[in-house]
């Protein structure tokens, strides 16, 4: 199977896990559960990089603020 989508999860500037996927539906479908500070002291960034190496950004910080990229 060919990955074209790559999902990484930071906590606190750690990486903490990699997903690598297939569709854009299934990416899709997993960049939408990425809606909070997850286990993370002060913040996560979630990053995912479509086929074209394109990186989309979501930054939650433990103080409520949200930054999209």
């Amino acid at each position: 199977m060919e990955y074209h989508y790559v999902l990484t999860t930071y906590y606190d500037g750690e990486l903490y896990n990699t997903h690598r996927i297939a569709d854009f539906t299934d990416a899709a479908q997993l960049w939408a559960l990425c809606k909070d500070h997850g286990n993370a002291k002060d913040y996560a960034t979630y990053n995912l990089t479509d086929p074209t190496g394109k990186m989309y950004t979501k930054n939650f910080y433990a103080d409520g603020r949200v930054t999209i990229k």
